[in-house]
């Protein structure tokens, strides 16, 4: 079984195409706009690559957020697209906590393990999980302060792409691990998507929408 997985939601492109549970090629660029124009062009490229075509592809994940509006979308509108195209095509939507978690390692893991994601705001995306990556909380969008109040007392491990911004000053914490990522890791993506096909928990993709856009008019 051919699986493609992708996110534009943060601060890159990320793609991977696997048959079964064997990578055949990714793609991991680090950009900051244009992961709309990019998409499907790589997504193309890879396949062809590998003298496949989208009819190929029998199962899609596609990270949901939270991150950019636009990235959520363009990932989102693209993955539908291919879906609408192939009747047959198995999809779900994966969100970005889940992802993260998996990517900490197992001696890593803290009694508490915090992913936190950039929301170019000041304040951040916020989610724990427990030593077997259960979901301590649901996610949401805290501050700083809140935040380190919420895990005084708790030993922590860290992952995410807001981390750094969030432990820039002192924090008074019991931290056992931080990994400072900027981008999310293809094979977590796709052991994410794969684990939702095997439990037959797969969902139609939505946006992970934490809070609403901020929008004004000029």
């Amino acid at each position: 079984m051919y699986t493609l997985v992708f996110d534009t939601s943060a601060g890159g492109t990320i793609i991977g195409l696997y048959d079964d549970c064997l990578m055949l090629d990714k793609i991991e660029k680090i950009m900051e706009f244009g992961q709309a124009e990019e998409l499907a062009v790589d997504v193309d490229k890879m396949l062809k690559k590998q003298q496949l075509d989208f009819q190929n592809v029998e199962l899609l994940g596609v990270c949901v957020g939270p991150g950019s509006f636009t990235g959520v979308r363009a990932g989102l509108a693209f993955a539908r697209g291919l879906a609408f195209a192939s009747p047959n095509l198995k999809i779900t939507g994966v969100n970005a906590f889940e992802v993260y978690a998996r990517m900490l390692k197992e001696s890593d893991r803290a009694n508490y393990n915090a992913v936190v994601i950039e929301t170019k705001r000041e304040d951040f995306y916020f989610q724990l999980f427990d030593k077997e990556l259960k979901k301590v909380c649901e996610p949401t969008a805290l501050t700083r302060e809140k935040i380190l109040q919420q895990l005084k007392n708790h030993q922590v491990s860290f992952i995410g792409d807001g981390v750094e911004r969030l432990l820039s000053g002192a924090t008074g914490l019991q931290i056992k691990q931080v990994d400072l990522l900027e981008i999310i890791d293809v094979k977590a993506l796709f052991e994410a998507t794969y684990q939702k096909y095997l439990a037959k928990t797969l969902d139609f993709s939505k946006p992970l929408y934490i809070r609403g856009a901020d929008a004004c008019v000029k």
